[in-house]
Order: C-alpha cells, then structure tokens, then sequence
C-alpha cells in the first residue's frame, strides 16, 4: 500500500455532501392588514412587528426554527419604503429601516444571531406602474451604470447605520439584472449575490448555460444560486389536498414525473446547492397571493426539512457558504516534508476548512509545526476529514498513528 499522504479540500465544510441555505425575501419595515383590528393576525407582518406575538419572527420561530434549531436563515432586507405593485395602492405600514426604534431593535437582534444573515435587497424594490404587470423591479429602473452604483451605496449606507456593518451579498429584486445589475454589483463590493432563479432548471425545463445548481464567480462576485421553491407541495401534504398547488404538484407528478423530494435529492446527490427560497409574508398591495411565503408553506417548510434531516448536510448562510467557496478556490495545499504542509493561499482565509485524506483505518491528526495536537480527523463515509481555522503560510503535520 502507498503510505504517501495525499491531502485535498472537501467540496463542502466537514465533508458534508451538500449546503442547505434558508432564503427569505422581502423582509421590511412594512405591514399589510388584512383585517380590521388592532391585534396583529399572522401574515399581515413583513418585519414591521419585530418580536411582537404573530408577527413574522414570531411565527416563523414558533412554527419552524425552534423545531428546527441547525437551520441558518438569509434574510434579504429591503432599506427604504418599498415601493407598492401599483400607483395608487399602499401598505398599511411602509417606512425605511432606520425610523423605528422597535424596528431598528430587531434588525440588530437578528444581526447578532449566529443563525441567521442579514443581505441587501434594494432600497424600494422598484417602481410602481398603473398595471401589477408593468411594475418595474429596482435594478430595472436603472438608467445608467453611475444611477445604478449611486442608489446601490445609499442603500449599502442605510443598512451599516442600522446594522452596524455593510451587506457582504444580496439578491435582485424580482431576479432581474436590468442593463446595468452585474457591472453595479461588482462594482460595489459585494463578496456574493443571488443572480437568477435557477431553480427554473427544474421547474420549467429550461435549458440556459446562465443558470446553475452550483458556485460560479461573475466579474469576482460569488453567484449563489436559488434552487427550491418552497410551495412546490410535497404530495404526502394531504391537508392542502385541494388548494391550487397542491393540484400544481400533483400535475407535475402526473405528466412529468416530479416531486419536490426528487428534486432534493437529485440536488443532494450531485452536491449541490439546496437554498430553499420563501417570502416573509403572503400580502402585497394588490390584493394578491405571493408565492412562495412562509405562512402558506409552513406545512411544507417542516417536511421538507425534516426530509433533509436524515441526510448529510451543512446548514449555512449566503456569507459563510461564500466563504468556504473562495477559500477552496485559492488554496493550494504543499507538503514540504512526508508529513508536514503549508496552506498556500493569495488571501487571508476567513472560513475553517475541511481537509480530507485516505487513512481511513489508523488514528490521524492534526498538529501545528511543533508537533502539537491540534485535533484528530473524523470519519464519514468512506473519507477521514479534518475541520480547522487553517492560516495561511503556516506549516502544520499529519500524525498517523498505527
């Protein structure tokens, strides 16, 4: 047997198989009732109500993350007053984010939560038209490359004042670019974005080099991708048995042989990306049902993710799987003795990473240049990996015990 040690990056931090991302849109300083009365009902809040009872964290908490506890969640923030679908309606509360002091409370709340992410979404989410099917969505009113970079920074601006740090990624409003979207993004320092619905893929059959279940860069931005749309039902949700998507659901079954739980697995077993995408409330100012949202899926929500809690997988955020991207990217690995090592990298490296070796049947671990113990490699499958705060330029040794 070879005894030369042979070392490599996993694909995905503790060699899990795929990331798991919870994706919300549209959280805002924004209500919209739906009755008239002065308690809140569930799905009127789309951030408005903070920690207050039925409000959208509320909710969600009770009903999904308290389940839940692994799950990390991607909040995309919408800076300013939002614009409505249609000139002449209006929420019931619209206001930008640093004008309530409740409001401003919990958006540093959610800041602090190791579980969940705060990233940008625009200032007004566009511009309201005198048909909903006109409205046009914000990087879409963009005249010119210095208007689309200008708003882009006040918006950035509006969010460290409240969040005390600038967005490292976010997402288009309405997943359209405009004229000028990727040249501002990349241009404005973001480390990731969400570019497209590339869940399209699936569920329309598209065929596009553009989309993609995995990581790619665009002009040095991380392309993070939106794969699972979360009120595709699965069928065994017999309790929406005559709503409209569960009909839509079954249709799919029926002429094309698809169900929400092939598609995760498919994503799971090619080691792709499974961001699950939701909005935070049901209403908007036409008197419409937005698709997906997490009141009407929480039924959905909670299959889903006790499905893929049997599997093996790493629940993130946006930032971090950004992170663990661009390090995988940039490190090479160099042995400069049989069993000592240096990271190479052209960038400090801001995520642990997973290193994965084929000593599957000793005791192996990792020490620093001193030889000494730092932790020891975990088995998984048919691979040993090891999990670690690497630093650049720094040697460290394989200890292989017998």
């Amino acid at each position: 047997m070879d005894n030369k040690i042979i070392l490599k990056v996993s694909k995905w931090k503790d060699n899990a198989v795929a990331p798991v991302i919870f994706m919300i849109d549209d959280i805002a300083n924004i209500s919209v009732k739906k009755v008239s009365s002065s308690h809140l009902k569930i799905g009127e809040d789309w951030g408005q109500y903070g920690f207050q009872k039925n409000s959208m964290w509320d909710f969600l908490s009770k009903n999904l993350l308290n389940k839940f506890t692994d799950i990390k969640t991607t909040f995309f923030l919408v800076t300013d007053k939002r614009a409505p679908m249609a000139i002449g309606e209006s929420y019931s509360y619209n206001n930008a984010i640093d004008k309530d002091k409740e409001f401003i409370e919990f958006l540093q709340y959610l800041e602090k939560n190791p579980s969940v992410e705060l990233a940008y979404h625009g200032t007004n989410h566009g511009k309201a038209s005198i048909k909903h099917e006109d409205f046009l969505q914000e990087w879409e009113t963009f005249k010119s490359l210095n208007e689309a970079i200008s708003e882009i920074e006040r918006g950035k601006s509006l969010f460290k004042n409240i969040v005390k740090s600038y967005p490292t990624g976010g997402k288009y409003c309405g997943y359209e670019a405009g004229k000028f979207g990727d040249e501002s993004i990349s241009k404005t320092g973001f480390k990731w974005w969400c570019y497209h619905w590339d869940g399209i893929l699936w569920d329309k059959n598209i065929n596009n080099s553009k989309y993609d279940y995995d990581l790619t860069l665009n002009k040095g931005v991380v392309d993070i991708p939106s794969t699972v749309d979360a009120s595709t039902l699965s069928l065994k949700i017999i309790k929406k048995l005559f709503t409209r998507k569960y009909l839509k659901s079954l249709y799919l079954f029926l002429t094309e042989g698809k169900t929400i739980e092939k598609h995760l697995d498919t994503l799971y077993n090619n080691k792709e990306v499974i961001s699950i995408q939701e909005y935070s409330s049901p209403y908007r100012t036409d008197n419409r049902i937005q698709y997906p949202n997490i009141v009407s899926d929480i039924d959905n929500l909670n299959y889903i993710f006790s499905y893929l809690s049997k599997k093996d997988i790493w629940y993130t955020t946006c930032n971090e799987l950004a992170d663990y991207y661009l390090a995988r990217l940039n490190i090479k690995i160099k042995f400069i003795e049989e069993n000592k090592f240096i990271i190479l990298s052209n960038q400090d490296l801001s995520s642990e990473i997973t290193l994965i070796s084929q000593f599957r049947g000793k005791k192996v671990s990792l020490c620093d240049s001193e030889g000494k113990f730092l932790l020891n490699f975990q088995k998984k499958r048919d691979e040993i990996y090891v999990t670690y705060s690497f630093e650049r330029n720094k040697e460290y040794i394989i200890s292989i015990l017998n």
